[in-house]
């Protein structure tokens, strides 16, 4: 049957190794291709679903797959391969920028007042002593 050969090395990927029980979700990103096709191919996510559960495959808890589990792994592998329009990742900050936002363009000719200056870099160091006791002592977050 179809199903079968294309469900086969998405079992076989699910498969526990002498290292532990592979991530269900990283399975099911590298096979999405197969599911696709056996979605386009007019089965259901019950059907398939019930084809994973027949041949054995589990997800990491050991628990089975039911349509909406697939429905979600599936949906969640499609987001990686294609966000949504509009959705863009936050560029990473820079540790010691400690959530200070750029300047304006134009703004780095433009003269600052010593005044200001001197501010700033108190400010920049009081961010970096409270960010450095946090780190060492765990101060202000209790585990």
């Amino acid at each position: 049957m179809i199903i079968d050969k294309l469900l086969r090395p998405i079992v076989d990927a699910m498969a526990p190794t002498d290292l532990g029980a592979p991530k269900t979700q990283a399975v099911i990103d590298r096979h999405l291709a197969a599911f696709e096709e056996m979605l386009g191919l007019g089965f259901t996510y019950k059907q398939i679903s019930a084809g994973l559960n027949g041949k054995g495959a589990r997800g990491r808890t050991g628990a089975e797959f039911t349509e909406q589990s697939l429905a979600v792994f599936i949906s969640r592998a499609r987001k990686k391969v294609c966000p949504p329009a509009g959705i863009t990742r936050r560029p990473a900050v820079r540790p010691t920028d400690f959530g200070r936002p750029s300047p304006p363009s134009g703004a780095e000719n433009s003269p600052i007042p010593p005044d200001l200056d001197r501010f700033r870099q108190r400010i920049d160091q009081a961010r970096t002593h409270a960010a450095m006791d946090e780190f060492l002592f765990r101060r202000g977050k209790s585990r």
